[in-house]
């Protein structure tokens, strides 16, 4: 089961390689530890909302987008296959994450025919 506070560290990396960043980058532009961003993007260490506010700021991203939304909201002890998803799509790549757009917009387009 993942934490909340693993949920949050997954969606602030996804965010932050989204806006093609490195964790240094993020920290430096941040005025944080590159340490400090590792740990908080692990799970390992719960960010103040002052390191939130800073984040967001930094990657044009508002603060309720590290919660999630909807079907993608962070939960605590969250276990289901949508977490794991996103968990497993966090650590991807930009060129990994379009292949895996496209294998999921097959997929769907199989689902729409079939019904």
């Amino acid at each position: 089961m993942a934490s909340l506070q693993e949920q949050v560290g997954d969606l602030i990396r996804y965010h932050r390689e989204r806006a093609g960043l490195t964790q240094a980058e993020l920290a430096d532009r941040a005025g944080r530890s590159i340490e400090m961003i590792g740990r908080i993007e692990r799970g390992r260490s719960s960010p103040s909302f002052e390191t939130l506010e800073e984040l967001s700021r930094v990657l044009n991203t508002p603060v309720r987008e590290f919660f999630g939304s909807g079907p993608f909201e962070a939960q605590a002890d969250r276990s289901d296959p949508l977490q794991r998803l996103v968990h497993g799509l966090s650590s991807l790549g930009p060129s990994d994450l379009e292949w895996i757009e496209r294998l999921f917009e097959v997929a769907l387009s199989r689902k729409a025919r079939s019904q």
